[in-house]
């Protein structure tokens, strides 16, 4: 008799104490767990971008090989065809397997939609765009083209990697731009329409004159290097390797060590 009243005890449900234990236990579960996903979406996202980086270094030196300078910041609109119009991501697009968008298709305003290699996954953006054509989460390093001021519209100075004395090793040439917290998800702040040369919004400089160009940061400065990620930007060097600048290493870039291509400078690369 008292094991059936026991039974029916039991059977009537959980205890208010129980339930309370349950979700805890629950929230526990939960709080372990969102940093672990959040954690693997960075990695993963970083894992792209360094391929999107090394993709993008290669076909620096593709277009170095046939046209016999380097990329640079352009000074116009892109031209169809033309391989020193636009910026320079439009610049190498027939190296980066888009030749017939560089031949055909490519106009202001079209096409509109973000080109993989050029879009950083950890914005977590859309892949639509409401911008001008095209645009890049990367800029290049504008000193590797302008070595007196690093000007975002030098022109073609047909640089070339011999006349990079500080070594391709030591010099960036493609990396994160930064973007302030409001714009990260978005499709159109603060990301260069690729169609468009000589401009900040797809090239980075250095320039003592102008503080917020001088540090790496994921807010504030709207033209300095940085990215959405915690630990700090990627930057591509000449060489083709990929390395992450963590944000409390920016000396280095305000220093111009790892931007400036012939400034004789001590490049120390950040661990």
């Amino acid at each position: 008799m008292m094991l059936h009243r026991s039974l029916q005890r039991r059977n009537k449900g959980f205890t208010l104490i129980e339930l309370l234990v349950v979700i805890a236990i629950i929230a526990i579960l939960i709080a372990l767990l969102v940093p672990a996903v959040q954690k693997v979406r960075e990695a993963a996202a970083r894992t792209q971008s360094i391929n999107n980086l090394k993709q993008i270094g290669l076909a620096f030196h593709n277009y170095h090989d046939s046209v016999r300078h380097l990329p640079f910041n352009g000074t116009g609109v892109a031209q169809n065809g033309n391989p020193t119009s636009g910026s320079w991501a439009f610049q190498i697009l027939p190296y980066i397997e888009q030749n017939a968008l560089f031949l055909n298709t490519f106009t202001l305003g079209t096409p509109n939609f973000g080109l993989p290699a050029f879009v950083c996954p950890a914005r977590g953006r859309p892949t639509g765009s409401s911008d001008a054509g095209a645009w890049s989460d990367y800029g290049i390093n504008a000193w590797i083209n302008d070595a007196s001021t690093g000007s975002f519209n030098a022109g073609n100075t047909k640089r070339t990697m011999v006349g990079i004395t500080d070594g391709t090793s030591n010099t960036i040439f493609v990396g994160h731009m930064t973007v302030d917290t409001p714009y990260v998800s978005t499709t159109t702040a603060q990301s260069g329409p690729i169609s468009l040369g000589g401009t900040s919004g797809t090239a980075r400089a250095l320039n003592t004159n102008q503080s917020d160009k001088t540090a790496v940061t994921t807010s504030a400065g709207q033209l300095t290097w940085g990215s959405s990620m915690t630990q700090g930007a990627l930057m591509g060097l000449g060489d083709g390797t990929v390395r992450m600048f963590p944000y409390a290493s920016y000396g280095t870039l305000s220093s111009g060590a790892f931007l400036t291509p012939s400034g004789g400078e001590s490049a120390v690369l950040p661990d």
